[in-house]
């Protein structure tokens, strides 16, 4: 099962980004004359629809789609209706898996004839009910904060066991087997409990449903499912190995730490192969595998380390002669390889200067980074200083003592990276998240007796298109008026107003077919509506145009 889950995984991702609904059938907003037998979304990517989370609702929020999805094209998602709808205002709430193991989600509105007094709150009251349970959400980040910390720990130990202190005695080792042995049971509790979380977030509900039988058998079928089992399944494997060495001999211990620290290599890569860096391919997968193995080596491998040390007793001293340098050699391989490696991921990630800062994801990739560099700094000074000292033996007692605080603090600094790091897995690429700011931009406004919707697409220099909607802000209904003119400008470079020509495109509903920005800045737009001879209201609207790169 571990294999076949290995295997899923490594097959190539056709995916280029963080999912986003691109285009739908019936399209947001529409009127229609006739009911329609389904919905169809359309996304920027492929997109997981394990949870069955595309559901339709009546003005009264009443499902009634069929409850079952079908998938007409790989970015498709297709859902039938139960029944002919009457004449109203419908909802569609969809929740769906980017390949990047996100979830994401949304909803678009459409009429059928006439809508329904009172419908149009239906889509926030929609959305509000399936955004899943604030408990899910901070659960969730602590499993992944435990899994990366296990996670680091348990390959790293496995390291120090194979390769630091391979030749010391057995009453060395065992503690280490024996802290090993918890780390990986550990590691795979937690990774299981992250499947159920993956579901119940995935799927917008509360925390009990991580436990779901269905539920979980279901997240079983995606990406990070399969990540997850095999993480699980590796972490059962080297808790069985260090059974095994704390059962044995010494002279058969060196093989099953080999395979313990191989079985660690294969658990390295399992972040990689169902997060953000599948989504980029080849290169980024073995970024991503060589920057957890790295930091798993120089991390977790100083934490046994000092168990190590504190184990040894009166022999601390000797043994830290031995054992401090080898992994100090380890260490300056390992943080190169996560120089080179952070700054590729980084890149491939963000791609702009604008959104390292202008996002989240940007910004905690810069609090990661100045973390970090504490961490480097007293890394090399117990590299040039301490460790010189320590393996020749004339280390004093309050260089010793300096050499264990030192190292402490770099283990603390460590916890707080690997937290910044289990809430940055979380959001989605930088470039994904600027991507979205780009456009559609949509705002509102309530100029009696007309509540105002306008959506901009998509926000950038060139061509866009512009839909206004108005309903009477008391009924919800679509507002008949006569005429919508719109007009733009842009204070800041004194140009305008430019005349837009709106036409209509059902009832309280004008759309601008190509409204042309040349300029970046913030645009200023004039309604004028008018309904009757006389009865005319205005209303001003400000948009943030971007220029399109």
């Amino acid at each position: 099962m571990i294999a076949a889950a290995l295997a899923a995984l490594a097959a190539p991702a056709t995916a280029s980004a963080h999912a986003t609904l691109v285009a739908s059938t019936p399209a947001n907003g529409a009127v229609l004359a006739a009911a329609p037998e389904r919905v169809l979304l359309r996304f920027s990517e492929p997109v997981e629809t394990a949870f069955g989370s595309v559901r339709v609702y009546d003005g009264a929020a009443r499902r009634v789609d069929d409850g079952g999805t079908t998938r007409p094209q790989a970015r498709e998602v297709a859902v039938r209706l139960r029944r002919a709808l009457p004449r109203g205002t419908y909802t569609v709430a969809w929740r769906v898996v980017s390949a990047d193991s996100h979830p994401v989600g949304g909803a678009i509105v459409f009429h059928v004839g006439r809508p329904r007094a009172g419908a149009a709150g239906v889509a926030s009251q929609v959305l509000a009910e399936q955004a899943g349970s604030r408990a899910v959400a901070i659960s969730a980040g602590v499993v992944r904060f435990l899994t990366l910390a296990f996670l680091l720990l348990g390959v790293g130990g496995a390291g120090v066991l194979a390769i630091v202190v391979g030749g010391e005695e057995r009453r060395v080792r065992r503690p280490l087997w024996a802290a090993l042995l918890g780390v990986a049971l550990l590691l795979g509790l937690v990774s299981v409990s992250g499947i159920g979380l993956q579901g119940a977030q995935a799927s917008g509900l509360a925390l009990d449903a991580a436990v779901r039988p269905s539920l979980f058998g279901e997240v079983l079928e995606t990406r990070f499912g399969h990540a997850a089992l095999a993480r699980a399944g590796l972490a059962l494997a080297i808790a069985l190995v260090a059974a095994l060495a704390l059962r044995g001999r010494w002279r058969r211990e060196q093989p099953l730490a080999g395979t313990a620290l191989g079985l660690g290599l294969l658990v390295g890569a399992t972040p990689a192969l169902a997060g953000h860096a599948r989504v980029e391919g080849l290169v980024a997968i073995v970024s991503d595998w060589v920057h957890v193995v790295a930091a798993s080596a120089w991390i977790g491998g100083l934490a046994f380390l000092l168990l190590a040390l504190w184990r040894a007793g009166g022999e601390r001293w000797p043994l830290a002669s031995r054992a401090v340098p080898r992994l100090s050699g380890l260490a300056v391989v390992s943080v190169a390889a996560l120089a080179v490696t952070g700054a590729l991921t980084g890149y491939l990630e963000v791609r702009s200067w604008s959104a390292l800062w202008g996002t989240a994801y940007g910004r905690l990739l810069l609090l990661k980074a100045a973390l970090v560099l504490p961490l480097l700094a007293l890394g090399a000074y117990n590299n040039r200083v301490a460790v010189p000292r320590v393996r020749a033996s004339v280390a004093s007692a309050l260089e010793r003592r300096r050499f264990l605080r030192t190292t402490g603090v770099e283990l603390a600094l460590a916890a707080c990276v690997v937290g910044v790091t289990a809430a940055l897995v979380a959001e989605p690429p930088a470039k994904a998240q600027r991507a979205a700011q780009a456009g559609p931009v949509s705002r509102d406004a309530f100029v009696h007796p007309y509540r105002i919707d306008l959506v901009v697409d998509p926000a950038r220099t060139g061509v866009n298109e512009i839909h206004v909607y108005l309903l009477n802000h008391l009924t919800g209904q679509p507002a008949r008026v006569d005429e919508v003119r719109i007009g733009a400008s842009l204070p800041a470079a004194g140009l305008g107003p430019l005349r837009l020509e709106a036409v209509p495109a059902g009832p309280g509903h004008v759309v601008v077919p190509a409204a042309t920005f040349p300029l970046a800045g913030s645009w200023t737009l004039r309604l004028d509506i008018r309904r009757g001879a006389f009865d005319q209201v205005s209303s001003t609207l400000t948009i943030p145009i971007r220029k399109d790169t």
